[in-house]
């Protein structure tokens, strides 16, 4: 059976190219998902067709400027890319509702921003919503001033540190002014991740509490920052998502303008079985 709208699919969208940084790309989707039974629950494959920049392009992006990131040299075969599949929880910043932190708070109805008084934090409360399916955080982040973020917090089933996921930057990314990405892992079992900024990466260990389990409800979303009195502090787009990762399988087309990759969907699964094995 063909679901009109799925079997072709076209999306421009931020995608992670694992080790390196994000960049902006059109996928056009030949198979999003094909049921094969596999086992431990690896069975939803996929076939996409992506265009990029050309490689000179890519080469003169922050994350990808060799004189910033000397592990780039081009998108080789079985490069991952990981792009949003689904949005399970947006956070709302299109007003302060639900929101505390260390200072004063408006909302343009897109971007909360925070008139800092000091080192603190910007969090927000929920009753409880359900984050299940979700695998990866992404949000975007911008100050001014001498803000520097510190870490990131993922309150589930509680509201004291025994119920959270942490994201601790140990070297403090300093916001410069401009919208940064912080897109990150959000499951069991994970001990490292990265933030991208400007070329820069920034080693993020991630720990949990000692009662933390992904499969309970959301509680409280929390950002933690140094700044000085005055500084402002800017959030957008904070969502709680289910990813998927597509593997570079051939370069099909090289031009002036852009780069044709045929990827595939080499990995997926049956979250009822995932967590059944888990």
């Amino acid at each position: 059976m063909e679901i009109l709208g799925l079997s072709r699919r076209v999306c421009f969208l931020e995608v992670i190219l694992q080790l390196y940084g994000i960049l902006n790309v059109l996928i056009i989707y030949k198979a999003l998902a094909d049921y094969s039974e596999q086992t431990l629950g690896s069975n939803i494959i996929g076939a996409a067709r992506v265009y990029t920049p050309n490689i000179t392009t890519i080469k003169n992006l922050p994350n990808f400027d060799q004189d910033n990131n000397t592990n780039f040299n081009e998108i080789e075969g079985w490069d991952k890319l990981i792009t949003n599949y689904r949005t399970i929880y947006s956070v709302p910043t299109s007003g302060t509702s639900g929101w505390t932190g260390t200072g004063s708070m408006t909302s343009d109805g897109e971007s909360l921003t925070l008139t800092a008084s000091g080192d603190g934090n910007l969090l927000f409360d929920t009753s409880a919503v359900n984050t299940l399916e979700a695998d990866r955080l992404r949000f975007k982040i911008k100050g001014s001033g001498s803000v520097e973020l510190k870490a990131v917090r993922s309150y589930h089933g509680g509201t004291n540190s025994a119920f959270r996921v942490n994201w601790d930057n140990d070297n403090f990314v300093i916001l410069d002014d401009n919208w940064l990405t912080v897109d990150v892992p959000f499951i069991s079992g994970t001990s490292n991740t990265s933030i991208y900024q400007s070329g820069t990466r920034h080693d993020v260990p991630v720990t949990t509490g000692v009662s933390f389990d992904y499969e309970d409800d959301l509680r409280t979303f929390r950002v933690e920052y140094n700044a000085d009195s005055g500084d402002t502090l800017q959030i957008r787009e904070v969502e709680y998502y289910k990813s998927i990762a597509w593997s570079v399988h051939s370069l099909k087309d090289m031009t002036d303008g852009y780069m044709i990759f045929n990827c595939v969907r080499t990995k997926g699964r049956y979250d009822s079985r995932r967590r059944a094995y888990e």
